[in-house]
């Protein structure tokens, strides 16, 4: 059995370990979207505010470990040094300070500083990808939300 770990852990790479952080994430998600304060109730216990991002988050969790699954019998790429992380540990940590951030600034300046952060350390750099679509994409999103469909945003 120990030989057969150990030969599953040799074939793992990048591809096995993003498909384990969506499913551990996803599953994280889950768990805590039950723990929180209904919002809204149609008067139906199924259909709440919190419905569509349960399927949401179940489906990311079934087809991420499908995909790990899928992935036992390939040889992955190999997960690569430290400094090729630089890119994915700033757009984390971008996301990570928008949402640390929401509840005092808001959703739309949040959601506007991770997106341009993000465009910009992945290399865009033409103004407006990496400013106007983000400023349009935070807009619609907050307007279809607050107005739309009622639902309240920080």
């Amino acid at each position: 059995m120990n030989s057969h770990v150990s030969q599953l852990w040799a074939k793992s790479g990048l591809q096995s370990l993003i498909c384990l952080i969506l499913a551990s994430f996803a599953g994280l998600g889950l768990w805590t979207l039950e723990t929180q304060v209904q919002v809204f109730s149609f008067g139906d216990s199924l259909f709440d505010a919190q419905f569509f991002p349960r399927i949401v988050l179940g489906l990311i969790v079934v087809t991420a470990l499908l995909c790990c699954v899928a992935r036992i019998k390939k040889t992955d790429e190999p997960i690569g040094p430290f400094s090729g992380w630089i890119k994915v540990l700033l757009v984390v940590g971008a996301i990570v300070l928008a949402l640390w951030f929401m509840p005092s600034v808001g959703f739309f300046i949040s959601a506007c500083v991770a997106a341009m952060t993000t465009a910009l350390v992945l290399g865009e750099r033409h103004i407006i990808l990496y400013v106007g679509l983000p400023l349009l994409v935070a807009a619609l999103v907050t307007l279809g939300a607050q107005h739309g469909l009622n639902i309240p945003l920080p």
